[in-house]
């Protein structure tokens, strides 16, 4: 699709957003949604005919000049999402004014907390992401159905840290999962996937890799073949994240293939723990958190098939990969066949006919990691039933839709995409996009942990052990993961402690044994 007429279908999108909000349109659509691909996957669900009634209620009215103050990251994903909703808001109100603060994305944390702590009123709905839910969550007002229809939310995505226990205290931007983005010209190659078949002995096609060697050795492939320079881009840097989430992506297939880590659960303990944690509390284990998971022959197993993919990338101690030079090395002539990215980075690809030939999957074995940015309401607000409101217009179906076309961003709301589908000028390759979407946000097992020290504490510890490993510095995989995990128990310990005396549960929840109701399983 080019420029102009994506343009064109955004401002329509646009123009049907103010119109069903503000006369409360209701209408009704079939929609047959499948969960993959129709031509890249093989993997295949039943497919379901939904219908869908979508009304949206009629809006406060605003008699005086009132403003809300958003407070978010700077860039396409929060401030940029945050204007876009603010400028349909303020045309539906037109005695509100959203005012939207944005800082780096390494300092709105601190900034947002440090207001929130003394108790300030200045920010009505603050930004968070889920390493630090339970930071937030004192000071967030609870969402209920009256404003959110969690119901149309999908939930591994939602329950990342917008949803804690049977409460939601925010919203999903929208559906951010982590894909392989890959070049179809690679793969959908007919002489390459023939001789590929015949030298590996399964498919090229990403959507029917069973495990994480097969994509190495696609890797291999590509690298041994002289068709591209280095095989399938996996994060290996240390900070922001990237390593964390890259391990703990890797690490879930293992995960979910290892009963007594897992417990039966391969969503882990979500929203707090996720996969880096077992998914119970074992018999003996004397403590308010589950142990360590990753420390484990499935642990080591993962990162011994991490070192292998990374073998066929820039060597780490020259290139470290990276959220913010993913795209830019995917988009290098015959770089990398793909790479692991997150959905709403298809947005920062800057030559169309790259980004036209991209198409998605998920991980090996079929599942995604998911990493979601929400908005939550603080309860220092003045503005409350405003703010809240605001929260509903977010999530609503029709403006997560509109936010695709003015920035693909993947919609967290189910309705959403069918209306996406319905609209038959979406060129052949997004609609691809879509579906591979669709399957990762119901597939979003893996997960970093939520835990408060999670970024401060567990992050560096256990990225400095696999980064020594992935450059070759720590010879012994097990010994690493091991001294990763005693790091953890020992900060955990360390926190709960200095904690205890002063925080409440809510505040300070690993001080507390889990209680029998946590969300330890999945819910549906």
């Amino acid at each position: 699709m080019n420029s102009l007429s994506r343009g064109a279908l955004a401002a329509i999108v646009i123009i049907i957003v103010v119109v069903a909000v503000a006369g409360g349109l209701a209408y009704s659509m079939r929609r047959h949604v499948t969960t993959s691909s129709p031509t890249t996957s093989s993997i295949t669900t039943a497919t379901t005919t939904t219908q869908m009634t979508t009304t949206t209620s009629t809006s406060m009215t605003v008699s005086s000049p009132e403003t809300l103050t958003v407070v978010t990251y700077t860039g396409k994903t929060g401030q940029g999402f945050m204007e876009f909703a603010a400028h349909l808001f303020e045309e539906e109100h037109p005695n509100v004014k959203v005012n939207v603060i944005a800082f780096p994305f390494t300092q709105y944390i601190s900034n947002e907390l440090t207001v929130l702590q003394s108790g300030q009123g200045q920010y009505d709905i603050v930004t968070y992401t889920p390493a630090n839910t339970m930071e937030f969550v004192p000071y967030l007002v609870p969402l209920n159905s009256t404003y959110v229809n969690i119901s149309d939310l999908f939930y591994p995505v939602q329950a990342l840290g917008g949803t804690v226990g049977n409460v939601t205290y925010g919203v999903a931007r929208g559906t951010s999962v982590m894909l392989l983005a890959y070049y179809a010209n690679y793969f959908d190659n007919a002489t390459l996937q023939q001789e590929f078949q015949q030298e590996y002995g399964f498919s090229l096609n990403p959507w029917t890799w069973n495990n994480w060697s097969q994509l190495a050795d696609a890797s291999q492939f590509f690298t041994s073949h002289h068709i591209t320079k280095y095989g399938i881009l996996l994060w290996d840097q240390t900070g922001d994240l990237d390593l964390y989430e890259a391990y703990a992506l890797v690490f879930e297939w293992y995960y979910m293939h290892s009963p007594s880590l897992n417990c039966g659960n391969v969503m882990g303990l979500m929203p707090l723990y996720g996969d880096l944690f077992m998914g119970c509390i074992p018999s003996g284990w004397n403590h308010g958190f589950p142990p360590p998971a990753f420390n484990s022959t499935a642990g080591v197993e993962a990162l011994e098939v991490q070192r292998e993919i990374v073998s066929y990338m820039p060597p780490p101690t020259a290139l470290l990969v990276s959220y913010d030079n993913v795209v830019p090395l995917l988009e290098q002539p015959n770089y990398a066949p793909g790479a692991f990215i997150f959905a709403a980075q298809l947005s920062y690809f800057t030559n169309m006919n790259n980004l036209t030939d991209i198409r998605l999957a998920p991980a090996p074995g079929g599942y995604a990691l998911g990493g979601a940015t929400f908005f939550g309401v603080s309860k220092y607000s003045a503005h409350k039933q405003l703010a809240l409101e605001f929260i509903s217009f977010i999530a609503s179906p029709q403006v997560q839709a509109a936010s695709f076309y003015n920035m693909t961003n993947f919609p967290i709301s189910k309705q959403a995409y069918q209306l996406l589908l319905e609209n038959s000028s979406i060129p052949s390759y997004e609609r691809e996009w879509i579906n591979a979407t669709f399957y990762a946000a119901e597939h979003a097992y893996a997960a970093i942990p939520a835990v408060s020290i999670s970024t401060t504490a567990l992050e560096p510890a256990l990225e400095k052990e696999v980064l020594g490993y992935l450059e070759g510095q720590i010879t012994n995989a097990s010994q690493a993961l091991q001294q990763a995990a005693q790091a953890w128990v020992q900060d955990l310990e360390s926190y709960s402690t200095s904690t205890s005396t002063t925080a409440s549960a809510a505040a300070a929840p690993i001080t507390q044994p889990l209680a029998p109701q946590a969300p330890w399983a999945r819910q549906e």
